[in-house]
């Protein structure tokens, strides 16, 4: 390392002073000298603080927009920001369609995926939907909530000889431990109804292994059940799961534990099962599985054996997850000249979980100890904690290490920092050669379909907040922002900031370069 930063150390000190012309004279202290200095926050400038929803949150919004794009919101997000807003726009209801029943549907998927449970349960017992008594005792099964899941049904079953209660019923019988009368009822059902048993006969039979389906899942009942087998569910069907039913097999103990860990992460990651819990699982985790040796390694405490399980994290985009789990040993790490190394992988983890102020002291020290090194997360420390000294030679700095270290993908990682930094309206230098070109107005527009990029710009130049949002949303959908194009999110970004969402637009730039590994 110290041949390395002896060999590039003239042009890094030459960068940082040349704002100021006379490289002797009076350098600007982009690396802090002291000890405990941390990076500063110009006055004024809060840190991500988001907006508010106000009373004016959907006015001057047509109602026709909202009944064309709110059944088109994303459920499905691991951003936390894009998870933000939507819960923003879950807080505003439309009221003028609130008898509405396709908004009604669409407004309840909203809570539901959301982990908002008990906000669901709220708003079904005030909404008008059919089948009601359904949809309320589908939110008791999702929450793993068996008691009143089956009080549920032992009233509607003396109302109703429906075939789904009788299902239903036959199943709390079992769990309750009134085995022999869930069998008999089952037995009654098969001769009646065969098809409608087909999943209760394998309650009393230990070697049936019904195999799963995206249908089963569809359903937090027929869900809750299958989970009965104890079988392992395998990564690529829980990558097509909902979060809410990520987060039923994450909270269900019988299933497998492989397959709760992987439930676990992914729910974590969208929003519908906490960290904490995830931590818990984590303990029972082996040293063979990935969160097993991480809490080892972490437990070592020794730099050359978390340096590879972070370099893991970091590819598989679990950088983030790894320091909300482990916030607390992370926390406690300090920095030093033997964790130096971890430093690149720390300020990411940091800012992805949003631990501000350990991103600005891994940041800190990144950046006195190891400048030329430090220049890799310079840009993303500086979009997280705006600056007043950034300027064209940092930038220039930056792509001169990426040409050095990455020149395959250093032309794509610069435009996709150049465009976000010119859409936040940061100075960002000049094209790299090879670099893609900026795309016209004509083939910008051509990027979308529909009508949904004009209404973006239209309810952001009048300050439709709340259609702004939608929109945005709409347009970047479920894509995850490591495969969501910069050319797609630069007009989302400028219209965030025209709405006056000027901290949401600038953490929206913030997790995408994170994602793509910028």
């Amino acid at each position: 390392m110290k041949s390395f930063l002896s060999n590039t150390l003239f042009w890094g000190v030459a960068f940082i002073l040349l704002q100021n012309g006379d490289a002797t004279s009076q350098p600007i202290q982009l690396i802090p000298q002291k000890e405990n200095e941390v990076i500063q926050q110009p006055q004024g400038e809060d840190e991500l603080s988001f907006s508010q929803p106000s009373l004016e949150f959907w006015e001057g919004t047509p109602p026709s927009v909202i009944e064309t794009y709110f059944p088109k919101l994303p459920l499905r997000l691991s951003s936390p920001l894009l998870r933000g807003l939507r819960a923003q726009i879950a807080k505003e209801p439309y009221t003028n369609l609130l008898r509405n029943t396709a908004y009604e549907t669409a407004f309840l998927s909203l809570l539901t995926e959301g982990g908002e449970v008990e906000q669901a349960k709220e708003f079904l017992l005030e909404a008008d939907l059919p089948e009601k008594d359904s949809l309320l005792l589908d939110l008791q099964w999702l929450a793993g909530d068996t008691k009143k899941a089956c009080e549920k049904v032992a009233n509607l079953i003396r109302s109703s000889a429906q075939v789904e209660w009788k299902k239903q019923n036959i199943y709390c019988l079992y769990l309750n431990g009134e085995e022999e009368r869930a069998k008999i009822a089952a037995e009654v059902l098969n001769e009646s109804n065969p098809a409608a048993a087909q999943l209760l006969n394998m309650l009393f039979n230990e070697g049936a292994q019904p195999p799963f389906h995206q249908s089963i899942a569809k359903f937090p009942f027929l869900l809750t059940m299958w989970l009965e087998t104890k079988q392992n569910i395998p990564e690529s069907e829980l990558n097509k799961l909902s979060s809410s039913s990520l987060a039923l097999i994450a909270r269900s103990e019988k299933a497998p534990l492989h397959t709760r860990l992987l439930a676990g992460e992914k729910a974590v990651q969208q929003g519908t099962f906490t960290a904490e819990d995830f931590a818990a699982l984590v303990k029972e985790s082996p040293a063979t599985e990935f969160w097993g040796e991480v809490a080892q390694a972490l437990a070592s405490a020794k730099t050359e054996v978390l340096l590879p399980l972070f370099e893991r994290a970091a590819q598989q985009q679990k950088l983030g997850l790894l320091a909300q789990v482990f916030s607390s040993p992370l926390a406690s790490l300090d920095p030093s000249l033997k964790t130096l190394p971890l430093a690149p992988f720390m300020v990411q983890a940091f800012l992805q979980s949003e631990k501000n102020e350990l991103a600005k002291k891994w940041g800190t020290f990144f950046m006195r100890e190891a400048p030329d090194e430090a220049i890799a997360v310079r840009p993303l420390l500086h979009i997280a904690f705006p600056e007043n000294n950034w300027d064209q030679s940092q930038i220039q700095a930056w792509q001169a290490y990426e040409r050095r270290l990455h020149p395959l993908t250093a032309p794509q990682h610069s435009y996709e920092m150049r465009r976000i930094l010119g859409a936040l309206g940061e100075p960002s230098g000049d094209p790299m050669k090879g670099e893609p070109a900026v795309p016209s107005w004509r083939q910008e527009k051509a990027l979308f379909d529909g009508q949904e990029a004009p209404l973006l710009e239209s309810a952001a130049t009048s300050h439709r907040k709340g259609e702004v949002l939608l929109l945005a949303l709409t347009l970047i959908g479920e894509t995850p922002l490591a495969d969501f194009s910069v050319d797609k999110l630069v007009p989302i970004l400028k219209a965030l900031e025209r709405a006056g969402y000027k901290a949401e637009s600038r953490s929206l730039a913030l997790e995408f370069l994170l994602a793509k590994g910028s």
